[in-house]
């Protein structure tokens, strides 16, 4: 005996409503991106730098496996170079997204991207 699902009415606005909603949302992060103003770099999970992205620079930190140099140019941030076997986060290449993190895991060094909270200052320690 098989039994077939037949799409009702209630399903075919529910898809639809999904549909719509998630299509709002592109449009949003398109429209309105992030206004992403710090980097931070931390190394076995404690916070070590903080990078004004509005300031062009080279920085360097101290992973488990080595110095890991740092990059940031026109808002964006890289890893310019570090010691690892793949160095996979060197050729992810510049990142300006809070969205998206740089991992270093063999130097346990994690850069994310945030925005400026509270009115905070951006300060490069």
């Amino acid at each position: 005996m098989r039994n077939r699902y037949v799409m009702t009415k209630a399903d075919r606005i529910l898809i639809i409503c999904v549909m719509m909603l998630s299509l709002a949302m592109i449009v949003l992060i398109v429209l309105f991106p992030s206004n992403a103003s710090s980097a931070v770099v931390k190394v076995k999970n404690k916070e070590v730098l903080r990078i004004n992205l509005a300031e062009d620079g080279q920085y360097e930190v101290d992973g488990t496996l080595g110095a890991v140099h740092i990059e940031v140019q026109d808002g964006a941030v890289r890893v310019d170079q570090e010691n690892s076997p793949h160095h996979y986060c060197s050729k992810q290449g510049f990142v300006d997204s809070p969205n998206t993190p740089i991992v270093c895991l063999p130097n346990e060094t994690v850069i994310t991207i945030e925005g400026d909270q509270d009115g905070e200052d951006v300060q490069i320690q």
